[in-house]
């Protein structure tokens, strides 16, 4: 049976009365040591600390601004005791500056919902609701990234347009690492603190992992051998290829023209919010121009979209993803002919799947989802003869031009596919459109492609 939980007034004893003084010493100087830590090197207090400093404030036992601070820091990096924290605030401005770090911190962020169930709950959160809003609208006129995005997200939830599917605990950006006795994340790298055995155990330890190692030596060989068979089926997945040779594409000036392709591969699907997010942790690729959809305010940071098209990134940004992951845009023409060719049939589809229109095959604006869907929904049906999904539909996709241009770069480059907000015509394999390239658009997303060796 489970032992109930202490009281938190028996807890408060044990910081009251003349009996507590050597633990009230102790507690305070651990605290400015803490708080020297966290000038010098960043670290928050552990969460022990966290729990007596916060035990000490109820007790009655008063502690500086700046000590309070450290303390709220380290109750919204825990996620334990931010209301008590919160309570023992003297300083409004302060705490809208710590809010503002928090949410603004692109390895850990702090779920701006979070601070909107802070203020429902805090009887005197006007003291840090308007300057909290007023720092938020500084940053996001920042031109600094992540900030100036962040600021955007949270304050999409502060002034009352968020939606409440956001969860709580919002997803770090950057990988995240257990918390240290100290408060920090240990390095990368850092081995896993060893399990000392416990007296007299030494050798039935060492008996029992001489059983295990010769059950698992059995069982690596066969391991082994079923991974690399996984990976190697799954791996055309990932991308389709598509050989060399002369194909049926549109022609801009109307009709259809014949063209010589190399053999080339491209990405089975468009290039995820999640495989983004990877690039923009690896430190390579910038943060979106959005972190919104069109109705989601929270696409970006949000784990639930993972498998969702990414948008919002312009042209370059595209690029940069792409030769990131080894690859590049794709040509205008390979993108074509990778929806529609039928080269066993030496011709092409209006549409991936064939020649008549079917809205339920692709996300157009004749079906009702109203923005994005996870990437290859309408596989096999909407797939295209190669075995690349969401062709049409869903997303429109960046793509690059035939040769290097000479002269000044181009403003403008041709998007293919068409997206959710399209109808029917727009889908069309051979639609094209031109856009400049720093669009940033919630309907505007891309995949990528690289060329096959001869």
């Amino acid at each position: 049976m489970p032992s109930p939980s202490p009281d938190p007034h028996s807890l408060h004893r044990l910081f009251q009365g003349p009996r507590a003084s050597a633990r009230v010493e102790a507690t305070r100087r651990r605290l400015e040591r803490a708080l020297e830590a966290w000038w010098r090197r960043g670290e928050l207090p552990s969460l022990g600390l966290l729990r007596d400093g916060l035990l000490l404030l109820e007790a009655g036992h008063p502690l500086d601004d700046a000590t309070r601070g450290l303390l709220l820091r380290a109750a919204l990096f825990h996620g334990r005791g931010m209301r008590t924290a919160l309570g023992h605030q003297a300083d409004g401005e302060r705490i809208a500056l710590i809010l503002r770090d928090m949410l603004l911190d692109a390895h850990r962020p702090l779920s701006p919902a979070q601070v909107r169930e802070l203020r429902e709950q805090d009887p005197r959160a006007e003291r840090w609701q308007a300057p909290l809003v007023r720092l938020l609208r500084e940053a996001a006129q920042e031109p600094l990234e992540p900030r100036r995005t962040l600021a955007e997200a949270a304050l999409l939830y502060l002034e009352g347009e968020g939606t409440g599917d956001l969860p709580l605990h919002w997803v770090p950006l950057a990988q995240t690492h257990p918390v240290s006795s100290t408060g920090t994340r240990p390095p990368r790298g850092s081995p896993p603190r060893p399990r000392r055995p416990r007296p007299g155990h030494g050798p039935r330890l060492l008996a029992a992992a001489f059983f295990l190692a010769s059950i698992g030596l059995a069982l690596l060989a066969g391991l082994l051998f079923v991974q690399a068979a996984r990976s190697w089926a799954e791996a055309p997945l990932g991308m389709v290829s598509l050989p060399r040779g002369i194909y049926r594409v549109g022609d801009p000036a109307g009709g259809e023209r014949r063209i010589r392709l190399e053999a080339f591969e491209i990405d089975r699907t468009e290039v995820t919010v999640g495989a983004y997010r990877r690039c923009v942790q690896a430190g390579v690729c910038p943060f979106p121009g959005r972190t919104t959809s069109l109705t989601r305010p929270d696409y970006f940071l949000n784990p639930a979209f993972d498998g969702h098209p990414m948008v919002n990134v312009t042209w370059d940004q595209a690029e940069l993803f792409c030769a990131w992951a080894g690859k590049r845009l794709p040509l205008e023409e390979e993108w074509e002919v990778a929806g529609g060719a039928a080269w066993a049939l030496d011709r092409r589809y209006r549409y991936p799947w064939g020649d008549r229109w079917d809205p339920s095959r692709a996300n157009s604006r004749e079906y009702p989802a109203g923005d994005t869907l996870p990437v290859a929904s309408f596989s096999p049906a909407g797939d295209s003869p190669a075995g690349a999904a969401d062709m049409a539909g869903n997303v429109a996709e960046w793509t690059a031009p035939a040769a290097d241009p000479i002269g000044d770069p181009p403003t403008t480059f041709v998007v293919k596919g068409g997206s959710f907000l399209d109808g029917p015509e727009a889908l069309a394999v051979g639609a094209r459109r031109r856009v400049p390239r720093d669009s940033v658009e919630p309907w505007l997303g891309f995949r990528c492609a690289r060329t096959l060796p001869r």
